[in-house]
């Protein structure tokens, strides 16, 4: 008797091109600018965290100016694509109140 799998060669590149997919999602956002509704710039995306399958979820973004050395997390999904950058749904002053992400721990 014969063992069969239930996924076949395509469902294994499915999950590659997924993967690498994820990963091309990643790239380009590191350096990317980001702004508040109104244009303000609120900063650069420095990182980007993934979930398990390298999916990007949060990107940390380093606050324009020297008021804070720290950057603050957004969430993947509230951000959307400009011909200027990236656009957060929020002002300038709700993300400067925002609680900065701490690298160290």
């Amino acid at each position: 008797m014969k063992a069969s799998f239930s996924l076949p060669a395509t469902a294994l590149f499915a999950a590659l091109l997924v993967a690498t997919t994820a990963l091309a999602q990643v790239k380009p956002m590191v350096g990317q600018i980001v702004r508040a509704v109104d244009g303000a710039v609120l900063g650069q995306v420095t990182q980007v965290v993934t979930d398990s399958a390298g999916r990007p979820t949060q990107v940390l973004v380093q606050p324009k100016g020297a008021r804070t050395l720290a950057p603050h997390s957004l969430s993947v999904k509230s951000l959307t694509d400009s011909p200027e950058g990236l656009k957060a749904p929020i002002t300038k002053a709700e993300f400067d109140a925002m609680p900065v992400v701490d690298l160290e721990n």
